[in-house]
């Protein structure tokens, strides 16, 4: 009946962990269930079948899922039931689409989903790590063209010893919280937070991950060599290279000129003149293929100003590769608020402002962890205006949650 249903075991940070498979989601193009202790975590891959009309980029979506009956709790609220992503959720699914992005293969616009559910989870063994392995192992078994498998630990540094995978004890005790992700050559992601560790212990850190990395790739590999599908073979989107080579024969040197000024906005203009001259030579030549040719420049512009930095050491604005933009700053600009600040290198701005609360202001967290209460809290927001578009305030999206959580991470262990 479950002819397919495999059990596999390996050892990760002194812990056993079993993936199982070909029993569950079995319409999903890649599937598994990740368990350590008694934390569960199912992983499941699909693709879909025709490239999405229109698409210009790899539409990748991964999502975590924290499940409150997982450490056995009823949702909040009047509705009692579970409502949108969480920070943390959101930061773990971007901890997980890093190291997985990159190896898929040029030119896939078919849509890919990645979405990893808790089901269980013990506090001393964090499903993160398990929710990462997990998304590796269900893309590299499906038939889904991918260039994993990749593995991926998190690394402490307790009483002087590195640790993998750290349990909630020796979290609180660590120097580092190390999020590390790789194939068995290379490393693919690193996300950390310290407390000003010095450069030889990270290197070292990362150094030590890799080497449980290289184990997980080759558990991974015979997990593939024994129940993975032979992967689909892709129509990929391309550029024809007689229209790549016409292109570069007619648009070179124009781009040559375009890009032959230090002033971003004449620079942008000149582009968009040869981009329009480009289309209007081509129209009749290559018909319908418009968006070709808009890519053909835009990699010929790419390998233009790469050659430039590399060759005279020099970047579209005239800098030189250790000059930084003007910058100034400000503080106390807001006479009301309890701290402000403006920060401005060339055309990026930021303005900061700070507020001092007190004991019953903090905010009290909803999730798998027994971490009740956040004390500092940094928030990031991107408007429209701030890059010159037309659009409305709106909720945080994924990157603005990221970015204020990066800045959050850095500045929380310096805070009294």
């Amino acid at each position: 009946m479950l002819e397919n249903h495999k059990i596999f075991k390996t050892v990760v940070g002194g812990r056993e962990v079993s993936v199982e498979v070909g029993k569950y989601a079995q319409q999903a193009n890649g599937s598994c269930i990740v368990r350590c202790g008694d934390t569960v975590v199912m992983v499941n891959a699909t693709m879909a079948d025709k490239p999405r009309d229109g698409m210009d980029f790899f539409p990748l979506s991964v999502d975590y899922e924290e499940k409150m009956y997982s450490v056995g709790k009823i949702p909040g609220g009047f509705k009692k039931r579970e409502g949108r992503a969480s920070d943390k959720a959101i930061l773990v699914s971007r901890l997980i689409d890093r190291p997985i992005r990159p190896l898929f293969p040029k030119g896939l616009f078919n849509d890919v989903t990645v979405i990893a559910t808790t089901l269980s989870v013990d506090p001393d063994i964090s499903p993160e790590p398990l929710a990462m392995l997990g998304s590796s192992i269900a893309l590299s078994i499906s038939d889904i063209p991918w260039a994993g498998p990749t593995g991926s630990v998190v690394v402490g540094i307790v009483d002087g010893e590195y640790v993998i995978n750290p349990t909630l004890a020796q979290k609180e005790a660590s120097l580092l919280a190390l999020n590390l992700s790789g194939t068995k050559d290379a490393i693919m992601m690193v996300e950390a937070g310290a407390k000003e560790i010095d450069d030889e212990q990270m290197v070292g850190a990362i150094l030590f991950g890799h080497e449980e990395i290289k184990r997980q790739c080759a558990f991974i590999e015979n997990i593939v060599a024994e129940v993975g599908k032979p992967k689909r073979e892709m129509d990929l989107y391309h550029i024809p290279e007689d229209l790549d080579n016409a292109v570069r024969a007619f648009a070179s040197e124009k781009l040559d000129y375009a890009l032959d000024t230090f002033d971003r906005v004449e620079r942008q203009n000149r582009q968009d003149e040869v981009e329009v001259e480009t289309l209007e030579h081509f129209a009749d030549i290559y018909p319908d293929m418009a968006r070709e040719i808009k890519d053909s420049l835009y990699y010929i512009t790419k390998e233009k100003v790469r050659a430039k930095i590399t060759n005279a050491g020099v970047r579209p604005d005239g800098r030189s590769l250790t000059e930084i933009r003007p910058i100034w700053c400000e503080h106390g600009i807001l006479p009301r608020v309890h701290g402000s600040g403006v920060f401005t290198r060339g055309q990026t701005q930021v303005m900061t402002t700070c507020t001092l609360g007190t004991i019953s202001e903090v905010q009290k967290l909803e999730g798998l962890d027994n971490e009740e209460y956040k004390r500092y809290m940094h928030h990031y927001n991107m408007p429209g205006y701030a890059s010159g578009e037309a659009r409305g305030l709106k909720s945080p999206g994924r990157r603005e949650i990221g970015h204020g959580a990066l800045a959050e991470r850095s500045l929380e262990p310096v805070i009294p």
